[in-house]
């Protein structure tokens, strides 16, 4: 086995292998593409280098003793990002080529007549690697093991100096022990299944079973770029509600908004006051984003935003939200269709695609991470042309399963 650990950004090298594994390593790749630059000047605050740090690695194991040369698509591996400055939000993603056709995209999707959301399947883990052989799920606790070791190191290294700098930067508590006890990582269900239950394969040596103090389980809903409807134009100024001033029950809602961008302190606060999600003022200003702003009743002044939605830093649909006032008339689909269009095409620049090639499409995926009991947002998903493939998991790694070094 051979790891690369490359600081801060990506190789070229390295966004073309991850390319020739899509759509499944779309989160990673994504996430590096956003390390490399590809929401420069473009994001919500117009700030340029926020997608990554000079605490952030770019790690890749691949199973055999060098860096593959050129792509090649049949030597195992598995990537993750990991920048643990990012703390309390997402401090790695990975993936491992082990988890490609791990189920084929749009098969056993939900009943459209399953009205009993407590009947779905959260936990697909099982599911997901039943075809596995004994030897591939070996191969993948090794490679994705040896990144989580790596990234136990890294924490060991950059802790004391993460731990003073948090809270005088972000305002946010920390202590050396929340870096060096476990770390918040994104990965496909199925290999989160492999780290926790290793079973007893004859090749597998390290069969100590990782343990998790988070675990939180989402299905991967994918979209092509040529799928996603048409619902605004982007010299688009406003958007007609539907909703008739003045009427009853409309609380004041207006019968149409301007279309804006979340791109105050103002606007972020009210954005994280409604969503569970860590998110900190730092990253959501990092990230592209469209919105819908009531118009003000003094010139000059802000309306109150009303409804909003932004691409994350791993590339996929995040925080849509509409105010209550406004639900029910189809503004999020509207307002989803309109940032997917706008911005799948931005990772391009960061891949090696020459500007005058570039056709706004980039490679035409996008992705939302939805609850298997959030039946409303599953609608907008398949209102907007999406299929739902595989689970991925949000997780708590306790650095002192991962057994020792090797």
């Amino acid at each position: 086995m051979y790891i690369e650990d490359v600081a801060e950004k990506p190789t070229q090298a390295q966004l073309r292998l991850l390319r020739a594994h899509l759509p499944y390593s779309l989160p990673v790749l994504r996430r590096l593409q956003v390390a490399a630059g590809a929401f420069d000047g473009i994001n919500s605050g117009g700030t340029i280098g926020s997608g990554t740090s000079e605490y952030a690695h770019v790690l890749f194991a691949y199973d055999q003793d060098y860096v593959p040369s050129e792509i090649d698509t049949e030597v195992p591996f598995a990537a993750a990002f990991v920048d643990l400055s990012k703390t309390p939000e997402t401090a790695t993603w990975i993936y491992a080529s082990d988890q490609d056709q791990s189920l084929p995209i749009g098969t056993n999707v939900y009943a459209a007549d399953n009205d009993q959301p407590e009947s779905w399947v959260v936990d697909r883990g099982a599911e997901l690697v039943s075809t596995w052989s004994p030897a591939r799920r070996a191969r993948c606790r090794r490679l994705v093991l040896a990144l989580l070791r790596r990234i136990r190191t890294i924490a060991r290294d950059v802790a004391p100096i993460l731990a003073a700098l948090l809270p005088a930067r972000f305002g946010i508590p920390g202590t050396v022990d929340d870096f060096v006890k476990h770390v918040k990582a994104n990965i496909h269900d199925g290999i989160r299944y492999v780290l926790q239950y290793p079973g007893d394969a004859a090749d597998d040596t390290d069969r100590a079973a990782v343990a998790l103090t988070y675990f939180d389980a989402y299905d991967k809903w994918l979209f092509r770029f040529e799928d996603v409807p048409v619902l605004s134009q982007p010299e688009d100024k406003e958007l007609v509600t539907g909703i008739q001033a003045g009427a009853d029950g409309t609380d004041g809602a207006q019968p149409s908004l301007a279309w804006d961008s979340v791109r105050s302190h103002e606007d972020v606060a009210l954005v994280i006051s409604r969503t569970p999600i860590p998110r900190t003022v730092q990253t959501l200003l990092g990230v592209p984003g469209v919105a819908l702003r009531e118009k003000a009743a003094v010139d000059g002044q802000d309306g109150a935003l009303q409804a909003w939605a932004f691409v994350g830093v791993d590339g996929s649909l995040w925080t849509l939200h509409t105010e209550p006032k406004y639900r029910g008339h189809g503004l999020a689909k509207t307002l989803a269709a309109r940032l997917l269009r706008q911005y799948c095409g931005v990772f391009d620049a960061t891949v090696d695609v020459p500007e005058g090639e570039r056709d706004g499409k980039g490679d035409g995926w996008c992705a939302a991470d939805v609850s298997a009991k959030n039946r409303q947002s599953q609608a907008v998903c398949k209102r907007l042309g999406a299929k739902r493939a595989w689970a991925t998991s949000w997780i708590v790694v306790k650095y002192d399963s991962l057994g020792d070094d090797v």
